[in-house]
């Protein structure tokens, strides 16, 4: 099971499912609070579950944390050779009608365990409650879909216990199988609650157990996904030292979902043989355990008091309704609406990238190990940029960017594009962990405007990483003043408050922008690659490799990127001190934040040697997550040493320090490093 929020649950659903008789649980933290990870850590101590704390605490990575999750349970458990395993939600019960209610007695029932079996979810709804009471679920909720011998009214969804060997991924509901299961090359056994084959219906497809067979009669499992009004509202809202503002459209949202879960037509029975049970095993407990009562006690004194809390954050509005849906009223749609305020933390929008199981998997392509020059097309420096496509007329193809695919094939808008006469934002969201900020380079200009993405779009993409792409169809160093109201806008919004980090990057003209923009995210971390602080006449005049450059406005915001770039975390700046002017621009940089690593012999292409020897990835990986040191960059340059590029700017030198008896001198040394066995490789 996951924790979503659920820690008040918490106790309660590990005691029923141990009386059940599962003697492992795995319980995986989703880092709402303190008192929810104090709770579980108190629980594994006394050897009832297996915690995994999340490295991704917050409502905004649920579904992210939850496909991980699973892909950690069936991964775990398949190499474990565990025999059977079942996912559950924090609000599930699984209920076993035969016997004394449990597993062995079910396992009696069926005489041979079948290799899946998927019991009905019948669902429970609020039963008339609207406030949160500390008390055992089965104890407050007792009207939902329908009791344990059915019928049903509608198709509800399943649950399924399997052998992990059978599966190649987990989900809620039911495995997805292996091919050869799937398509009945090696034959499986699955059954439903109620012992009937089911195998011919589920093996391909198959979500839910339909209204005609409902699949009742051995085991069920009741699904508390209502419960009442306050908790469903505070489950959804944010469990952390800041609570949100709510939005309209998130209320609208969640109010929404409340009126289509809370399902009441008939009694469903009780979880348990005996119906005294649940509260007489946690009362148990509470005695012979004092750090669980506890970590309990705080956990749900932290939930009794967050609506609290919660309310005087509030818009009046927003008040007003949730009071009224905590009185059992509906609310009206014209009642939804009142202003956001810029630059403070807000709910998730109801369908957002940072929200969507998509997400998660198109930002973790199932081909991770695609090479390295893939993820940096058009690397500032490189001669085989790619061109602008021509085509005849009657066969004109234009290819969709990766970042326009991404944001459609989930069906639901993740991002956005804004197009400016010279330049254009693209956003794909994924997650709030990290937002990487890319600005374009000469070679990304002369790319193909219509197929273009972002500098190092793949290889953000393949991070799971939040990308804004600050695209350039001139080569103008961003000196646009629609570029910089639009860029203005962005920060007055709150947009780089939203993420818990974020990292400016680009190579050249593009490093220029990438520390030329950081004041607008301070505290951010810039990554600039042979850049230039300015060309503005006044500043470095000295500098006339870039005649189009030269002649941009130069004057007003972001026009000296060694002063923007003050109010930055960490400026990591990549240079050739060999060329001149990039030292020049580099010494500009004159501020603590500062970390110049020189990549001698790199010449004005220190992205592509870094590209080439295959260590740019790494190198920008570790300066997102602040683990990148200079020694440690330095040390992984050295890798480098072999690419013909760099042994080129080696002879250069040599020659032009020493003549042609260096040149001959490093030749000979070349020589007899390539005779060695490993091909002379550091």
């Amino acid at each position: 099971m996951l924790m979503n929020d659920s820690a008040p649950l918490l106790l309660d659903w590990v005691l029923h499912h141990w009386h059940v008789g599962f003697r492992r649980i795995t319980v995986h933290g989703d880092g709402a609070n303190p008192e929810a990870t104090a709770l579980a850590e108190a629980l594994a101590g006394a050897g009832l579950i297996k915690f995994i704390p999340t490295d991704r605490p917050g409502i905004a990575h649920a579904k992210a944390r939850q496909i991980r999750a699973m892909a950690e349970a069936l991964k775990s458990e398949t190499d474990l050779g565990t025999a059977f395993l079942l996912w559950l939600q924090p609000e599930d019960l699984l209920v076993v009608d035969v016997g004394d209610g449990h597993l062995s007695d079910l396992a009696a029932q069926l005489e041979q365990f079948p290799d899946i079996l998927s019991p009905t979810v019948q669902i429970v709804g609020g039963s008339g409650e609207c406030r949160y009471v500390d008390a055992p679920l089965p104890d407050r909720f007792t009207r939902g879909t329908g009791g344990a011998k059915g019928p049903t009214l509608f198709s509800t969804p399943l649950r399924t216990i399997f052998r992990p060997q059978l599966a190649k991924a987990l989900q809620a509901a039911r495995p997805q199988l292996k091919p050869k299961f799937a398509r009945g090359k090696e034959s499986v056994t699955w059954l439903n609650g109620a012992g009937e084959d089911v195998a011919e219906r589920y093996l391909l497809k198959g979500w839910m157990a339909p209204s005609e067979q409902p699949g009742l009669g051995f085991c069920h499992v009741m699904s508390f996904m209502a419960q009442d009004r306050e908790t469903f509202l505070l489950r959804r809202t944010g469990a952390g030292d800041v609570l949100p503002f709510i939005t309209p459209s998130h209320l609208s949202n969640v109010m929404q979902q409340y009126h289509r879960l809370n399902f009441n037509r008939s009694e469903v029975g009780s979880a348990v043989a005996d119906p005294q049970g649940p509260a007489a095993r946690r009362a148990a407990v509470l005695k012979d355990l004092p750090d669980i009562a506890d970590c309990h006690r705080n956990v749900v004194d932290e939930f009794s008091g967050r609506l609290d809390r919660l309310l005087p954050k509030q818009d009046p509005a927003a008040v007003a309704l949730i009071s009224s849906f905590l009185a059992g009223d509906k609310g009206s749609a014209q009642d939804f609406d009142w202003p956001v305020p810029f630059g403070v933390p807000t709910t998730p929008p109801a369908l957002s990238e940072t929200d969507s199981a998509w997400a998660e998997r198109l930002t973790r392509p199932a081909d991770n190990g695609s090479a390295e020059v893939d993820d940096w097309i058009a690397t500032d420096g490189e001669e085989n940029a790619k061109p602008a496509r021509s085509a005849q007329p009657e066969t004109v193809v234009i290819e969709a960017p990766a970042w326009l695919s991404d944001l459609r094939l989930s069906g639901q808008a993740h991002g956005f594009y804004h197009s400016m006469p010279n330049y254009a934002c693209t956003y794909v969201a994924r997650s709030r962990e990290h937002l990487v900020v890319s600005f374009d380079n000469l070679a990304t200009v002369r790319g193909n405007p219509v197929s273009r993405e972002p500098w190092g779009y793949n290889f953000v993409r393949k991070e799971g990483w939040s990308h804004l792409g600050v695209l350039s169809y001139v080569p103008g160093w961003f000196r646009d003043v629609d570029l910089h109201r639009y860029l203005l806008s962005l920060r007055d919004s709150g947009f780089f408050e939203q993420f818990g980090q974020v990292t400016m990057f680009g190579t050249s003209m593009g490093g220029y922008g990438a520390a030329a923009f950081a004041s607008l995210a301070p505290g951010c971390r810039v990554a600039a690659f042979s850049p230039q602080s300015t060309l503005a006449p006044h500043l470095a005049a000295w500098d006339q490799r870039y005649p189009t450059g030269k002649h941009a406005k130069w004057d007003g915001l972001f026009a000296d990127a060694a002063s923007e770039s003050r109010s930055a975390a960490q400026v990591w700046l990549f240079y050739d001190p060999a060329v001149e002017h990039d030292l020049r621009h580099v010494r500009r940089f004159d501020a603590d934040n500062v970390i110049a690593v020189p990549l001698r012999h790199a010449d004005h292409k220190t992205a592509l040697m870094l590209k080439n020897g295959r260590i740019l990835s790494s190198v920008m990986r570790d300066i997102v997550n602040g683990h990148a040191t200079r020694a440690g960059i330095m040390k992984a340059y050295r890798s480098c040493r072999i690419l013909p590029e760099y042994v080129q700017g080696l002879r250069t030198q040599a020659e032009r320090t020493g003549g042609a008896a260096r040149v001959k001198r490093i030749d000979r040394a070349l020589a007899q490093l390539s005779d060695a066995p490993d091909g002379g490789r550091p």
